[in-house]
């Protein structure tokens, strides 16, 4: 499996979870709306938070990297 692939499979994993975390758990006893806006808000607000993960060539190999918005360093996996 290549670098990209791995990475496009974590942003989904990480997206989703905490989507769903965020959807049903969270904010479904918070705001009492209509179900559209509710996904809209949590899709919105996971995106935020989400952890990123992306490829950079680094000496012609590639590496995965991960980038949250909670610490200022970029983690290599």
């Amino acid at each position: 499996m290549t670098p990209k692939t791995k990475a496009l499979i974590l942003n989904l994993i990480a997206f989703v979870s905490l989507f769903v975390v965020l959807r049903y758990l969270v904010l479904g006893y918070i705001i009492s709306t209509d179900g559209l806006w509710l996904a809209f808000i949590a899709a919105v607000i996971t995106s935020i938070l989400a952890p990123k993960f992306f490829v950079v060539k680094d000496q012609g190999k590639e590496k995965l990297i991960m980038k949250t918005i909670f610490s200022k360093d970029i983690r290599e996996l």
